[in-house]
């Protein structure tokens, strides 16, 4: 190898020593250069090669050989103008000296069909790949690699037309006899493995697409290696399958890696580089970096003009893809412009309007006119393109959705209230199958990433709802069926995985459930540590998030063969009916873009649920909101929030029935997750909701069709207690001396590491040690199992080492750390602080033994809601936590709040106690013994709470004092 290169150069230095190698010898070296992907050499050595074979031979099979070779080096290149000639050439010659049944000449027929997909020229594409593909079956048999790749490439040919049912077969033939005949390490099996995978992302089958396109990425880098174009192929495809769920984060660094690739092996004038180009632009484009998406769109543009004219598709796409950018940046003139020219190339091409891509366009262009108020330009743009796609993809594709939703809201803006209601079911309609097949496949991470790329497709429906409902009341059936399948829907699913995991008597699988536990309890316990001590200690925190989140996908799709999710299962308002008792009422309150919606239903319900709308939503959360906060903290007498939050309720209630209800069952969203409804008082009554109605809090409606089956508490089944007390924790003392002491049990600091005493010191609450002792009296009195964590014994050790307790209650400090804003990072410590308390979970807590002062080789003392979700809780019945704003967390519309109380009931606690703001020691340390003393004397969970705050009322009237707490779960 070393003289043939060495005699190469020379060749370049003098004609006479080039003429003195073979033509064979040059032509064998062309083609190991391009296989190097070194072109511009191998496009001279190969041309000396030709000139010399014709020189001697002419044009005959030996030239055509050489020809062959360059047309490829050509092709490589981008310059398809000489391949073709080349190529033509080529099969002539074959033609002519070996006839039509030659395997050469079969050749010749599959590289002028590809280089003619690629250039959009379908139709003279496909009788060349069913020729080739005749010859190869009768020369070589049907279990042959190269009549598998025929197969293959003919695929290829219909998934670009759209022709999706006639793709899969010959994809799933060619992967098969891959397989069979080359091994499932080679590199060709691996390109079968993407193929099909770029099918199943085309028909929306997100679940099949990924573990294709990551079995062929493994298996190139295996055999190829990193710097390989087909490796740059596979990194991008699988960038633009997390791109269409919404995964950007996942997403970014492999169009990155593809792109660096592609520029480094092929060049920037290479057609996949345009692709590898445009695709991050869209990622950006999705992101609002506007500035970003251009140049990359731009860059692809030109270069696609110049490689291909301005009558192909990747022209076309090129301007779509500006046309949008513009058009979401407000530059309507431009975007137009842009949208018509890439309508007109569709028109005046190959493919026609009868193609997924001319749909795409129809529907933008719609959008902008829309956008704009041309409803009557829109409507038949919307149409058509709805159209296409239900004859081409199919009404179970996500992009038909995207068409029934899109055609719906002009209809909804037009007022055409009826045509927009029956388009936003379809699309819901469709966005449930996909949850049903996506979910069991995520991550919880993922569902929440996905769910934000899809909720709108059901939020539409409250929208629609406010304005359509007085001419139509039985759309507020279709909201609260849909509310049953959506409200909570991450958090059900994520409970349902365990529990079929956990009830599924699978060893090896619970055993990897655990293995999955213990790893994130180690990355939440590293991702604390300074940026400094993770170097020292060579951490890859990326890394372990990325086997993680690996390892939870495979739970979760291995649990649902044990039992299906909660989202699986499409439930109707009548059900929940049917779970109601006689004087009961489900209250489901929706949160819509511009109104929160209450829903009514009880045992008369006939048509549709009773509603009442509050449109004023911006008051709701800020003005009202405010105003309940301050005079709940300022102890003032609250004259309207009762009239502004609960008032409208109770005025539907009345109407429900005039002699009351007995219980309500009240599902909150939004704002009303941060009121403690208990506390409203009646201004004509002078009374209190607490006194008025007996609430009980649910996560969803959907819960009494589900956990009514338990039908399980407390009381009844004291001697199977095992109650776990923790209270009194030394935060950080000397010589075991307080350092100070605090009625509030609020502890003051701005991030965790701060709480660990960089913030000063962390005082002491002498009220918990007074009320874990009462309550431990209580329980000793009945001789209960009970146990008392007291003093340096309340550690977070201690907690962690639980197994599913009855009871577990904590009496300490509690924290809720607001999201820290951009413009508040001004040093090294406060970025990382606010890259850590990104996540939400790590920005609720309890604080525990030795906080202040912890042992590096023990647990910090700070039990964040992170690591509350690795607990043991699953037949733990309730947990009281007896602590400052342990209710409060991030509250997403329709998900709940993410904090202590959605981490305690991962963990598996049925009932959780928690409070809504800063608590006082002693009236806490007073309800809490209430609390047990009703509960241990027989009544229910709910009972007990309620009667303790009655009496801790009569004590403390003001609602500051008793009406902090709030009982969540079962």
């Amino acid at each position: 190898m070393r003289i043939i290169c060495i005699l190469l150069i020379i060749g370049y230095l003098g004609g006479n020593i080039a003429h003195a190698q073979t033509w064979q010898t040059l032509d064998s070296l062309g083609q190991i250069l391009t296989k190097q992907q070194k072109f511009k050499v191998a496009d001279s050595v190969l041309q000396l090669a030709l000139n010399q074979v014709e020189a001697l031979h002419g044009k005959d099979t030996s030239y055509a050989k050489v020809a062959f070779n360059l047309g490829l080096v050509a092709y490589y290149s981008g310059t398809y103008s000489r391949s073709e000639a080349l190529w033509q050439e080529t099969k002539q010659i074959r033609e002519t000296y070996l006839g039509k049944k030659h395997l050469l000449y079969a050749s010749s027929c599959n590289s002028l069909a590809i280089l003619h997909r690629d250039q959009g020229l379908y139709d003279k594409a496909e009788p060349l790949y069913l020729e080739a593909k005749n010859i190869r079956s009768e020369a070589l048999g049907q279990k042959h690699p190269d009549y598998a790749t025929s197969c293959n490439n003919l695929a290829i040919l219909y998934r670009a037309q759209g022709l999706y049912n006639k793709a899969e077969p010959l994809y799933k033939e060619a992967k098969n006899i891959r397989g069979e005949v080359l091994g499932k390490k080679h590199p060709d099996y691996a390109t079968s493995c993407n193929n099909l995978a770029i099918l199943h992302h085309a028909q929306g089958f997100y679940d099949k697409a990924e573990p294709l396109y990551l079995e062929a990425k493994s298996l190139r880098e295996e055999a190829l290696g990193k710097k390989h174009p087909d490796y740059a192929n596979s990194c991008n495809n699988l960038a633009n399958l997390y791109l269409s769920q919404g995964l950007y984060t996942k997403a970014e660094p492999l169009y990155w890696e593809a792109k660096n690739i592609q520029q480094e092996v092929l060049g920037k004038g290479h057609p996949d580089y345009t692709h590898a180009c445009n695709n991050l632009a869209i990622l950006y484009a999705y992101q609002g970096i506007y500035d970003k998406a251009e140049a990359l769109y731009l860059e692809a543009k030109n270069i696609r003009e110049e490689a291909f004219g301005k009558r192909h598709q990747n022209y076309a796409s090129s301007c779509n893809n500006l046309a949008s950018l513009y058009k979401k940046q407000g530059l309507y003139i431009k975007a137009e412009a842009f949208y018509k020219e890439a309508q007109k190339v569709w028109e005046q091409g190959t493919l026609g309007k009868k193609h997924p891509e001319y749909a795409s366009l129809c529907n933008n262009l719609a959008n902008l006119y829309k956008e704009q108020g041309f409803y009557d330009k829109a409507e038949p743009l919307y149409i058509e393109g709805k159209s296409i796609r239900e004859e081409t993809l199919g009404k179970g594709h996500p992009e038909y959705a995207f068409s029934c939703h899109n055609l719906a809201s002009s209809y909804h803006y037009q007022g055409a209230y009826d045509k927009a209601q029956s388009l936003y079911l379809e699309a819901a309609q469709n966005k449930y199958a996909q949850i049903k097949d996506l979910f069991p496949l995520f991550s919880e991470q993922e569902k929440q990433v996905y769910w934000q790329s899809v909720s709108h497709f059901f939020s539409s429906i409250a929208d629609l709802a406010q304005v359509y409902v007085a001419e139509k009341p039985t759309i507020m059936a279709d909201l609260y069926n849909q509310s049953l399948f959506t409200k909570g829907i991450i958090f059900s699913s994520t409970q349902k995985m365990k529990s079929a995991i956990l009830d599924s008597q699978d060893t090896v699988l619970i055993n990897q459930y655990n293995n999955w536990k213990k790893q994130r309890e180690t990355y939440t316990k590293l991702s604390q540590l300074s940026p400094e001590e993770q170097k020292k200690q060579n951490l890859d925190l990326q890394s372990m998030k990325t086997q993680m989140n690996d390892l939870e996908k495979s739970l979760s799709k291995k649990s649902a063969l044990f039992g299906q999710n909660v989202q699986t299962k499409i439930y109707r308002w009548q059900e929940v009916k049917n779970k109601l008792l006689k004087n009961e009422v489900a209250i489901e309150i929706i949160k819509a873009d511009s109104a929160y919606i209450a829903l009514f239903l009880t045992t008369q319900t006939e048509n549709h649920p009773a509603f009442f709308v509050f449109s004023n939503v911006n008051e709701l959360e800020g003005q009202f909101l405010k105003y309940y906060k301050n005079c709940i903290e300022f102890k003032i007498n609250d004259t309207v929030s009762y009239d502004v939050f609960w008032k409208p309720i109770a005025d539907k209630l009345l109407v429900l029935n005039p002699k009351g209800f007995k219980k309500i069952y009240f599902s909150p969203d939004g704002v009303f997750h941060q009121l403690s409804l208990n506390t409203l008082k009646n201004s004509k009554t002078k009374e209190f909701v607490l006194e008025e109605a007996n609430i009980q809090l649910i996560s969803s409606s959907r819960d009494l069709i589900e956990l009514n089956k338990r039908n399980k508490d407390l009381t009844g089944s004291y001697q199977s207690y095992q109650a776990y007390l923790l209270g009194y924790p030394i935060y950080g003392a000397e010589n075991g001396n307080p350092i100070q002491q605090n009625r509030d049990r609020a502890a003051g600091f701005s991030s965790v590491q701060s709480a660990v005493g960089v913030a000063g010191s962390v005082s002491i609450l002498p009220g918990t040690r007074k009320e874990v002792e009462e309550i431990f009296a209580l329980f000793n009195k009945r001789k209960l199992k009970v146990n008392l964590l007291l003093a340096e014994n309340a550690t977070e050790e201690a907690v962690k080492n639980l197994k599913s307790p009855t009871i577990l209650h904590v009496a300490t400090h509690g924290f809720f750390i607001p999201e820290i804003k951009e413009a508040e990072v001004n040093d090294i410590q406060s970025a990382m602080n606010r890259n850590l308390l990104k996540n939400p979970f790590m920005r609720s807590g309890l604080l525990l033994a030795g906080c202040q002062k912890p042992n590096p080789d023990k647990e910090d003392g700070i039990l964040t809601a992170e690591e509350v979700m690795n607990l043991t809780l699953d037949n733990t019945e309730l947990v009281v936590m007896s602590a400052c704003e342990t209710g409060l967390g991030d509250i997403q519309a329709g998900e709940g709040v993410f904090g202590l109380q959605r981490a305690f009931q991962q963990a598996g606690a049925k009932s959780v106690l928690m409070s809504l703001w800063k608590v006082d020691d002693d009236a806490t340390q007073t309800l809490m013994t209430e609390f047990y003393t009703a509960l241990l004397k027989g009544q229910s969970k709910r009972e007990a709470f309620k009667t303790a705050q009655m009496n801790l009322k009569k004590r403390f009237p003001e609602p500051y004092y008793w009406g902090a707490f709030v009982m969540v779960g079962e």
